[in-house]
């Protein structure tokens, strides 16, 4: 073996070793018991719709399939980490957002997400993910979302930041290419009845808009919560 083989393969050891180092411990953000995270995603939406979805946990890994499902919807157990780069609260283990994304969302909206936490398990920064992001989309890599595509964010047991541990307010999430003419709906903040979610990034590709609700999922009522208190 040459001197120039020896220093290329060196140097890619060396890169690898460093990526590797980069790569963050997923153990803070684990649930011990996995039928507990599969009965907390259920509660995203109505039993009658995520009692027949697909469900998600998260691994070590990254996420994995734990249940088939039937009708199309998958149901997961966001972390902090599935949030928008360079979030407050992106490396916060406390926070568990139960979703349940119907059939448009699951397939071209949810792969995005999943891809995200591949490459944050890479080691990947904030400014790298973001930038492959936006590239994704750019190249299309991933399809722009489907129409129709939506998500149910009604769990009672959602813990969505620090600042309101009070689980905020039972929502629903619709998707939109930003690009698209009248896609400007929507305010920021997190009292307007329909919230562009996506407000803080303008050059997002994906505008996302939340929907308050005035009940959970399991049909109590959340009058409380969407009247901020």
């Amino acid at each position: 073996m040459n001197a120039l083989s020896f220093a290329a393969i060196s140097t890619a050891l060396a890169a690898s070793q460093l990526n590797a180092q980069k790569a963050p411990d997923l153990t803070p953000y684990l649930m011990a018991d996995r039928a507990a995270e599969v009965a907390l995603a259920r509660t995203a939406a109505p039993s009658d719709i995520s009692g027949k979805a697909t469900i998600l946990v998260l691994t070590p890994k990254g996420y994995t399939e734990a249940a088939l499902g039937t009708n199309g919807f998958t149901c997961i157990v966001l972390r902090s980490f599935t949030a928008t780069p360079g979030d407050a609260n992106f490396w916060n283990p406390r926070v568990k957002g139960p979703a349940c994304f119907n059939p448009p969302a699951s397939h071209t909206v949810l792969p995005a997400m999943l891809a995200q936490v591949d490459w944050m398990l890479t080691g990947a920064t904030a400014a790298e993910l973001n930038a492959r992001m936006k590239k994704s989309y750019a190249e299309k890599r991933f399809a722009m979302p489907a129409d129709g595509a939506m998500a149910y964010m009604l769990s009672p047991q959602q813990y969505l930041s620090d600042d309101n541990p009070h689980h905020w307010m039972p929502h629903l999430m619709f998707y939109y290419d930003r690009a698209l003419a009248g896609s400007t709906f929507g305010a920021g903040g997190g009292h307007a009845p329909i919230i562009d979610a996506s407000a803080g990034d303008p050059n997002a590709p994906v505008q996302v808009l939340y929907i308050p609700t005035r009940t959970w999922s399991d049909g109590t009522s959340a009058v409380h919560a969407t009247a901020g208190t």
